[in-house]
């Protein structure tokens, strides 16, 4: 199941929309940015950015939003 970093900031809410119209099945992961989690080493590994949004689709990382989107939109 792809696993969805977030946090409720405007970039990574674009995904969750995109993420709710495609129907995909997800597993939402929150970020909490206020509290530095973007920058704990698990998180790192899925963005060593450290930003959030985040997308993990089975060997696949996508991180960007704008990535995501269009990481979603040729999937679906």
């Amino acid at each position: 199941m792809l696993k969805f970093y977030y946090s409720g900031a405007p970039n990574p809410t674009k995904v969750a929309l995109m993420l709710e119209e495609t129907g995909l099945p997800y597993e939402p992961i929150p970020v909490d940015t206020r509290r530095g989690d973007q920058h704990k080493p698990d998180f790192l590994k899925v963005n060593p950015n450290a930003k959030v949004p985040a997308i993990v689709d089975g060997d696949a990382t996508v991180f960007d939003s704008s990535a995501c989107l269009l990481y979603l939109a040729e999937k679906t």
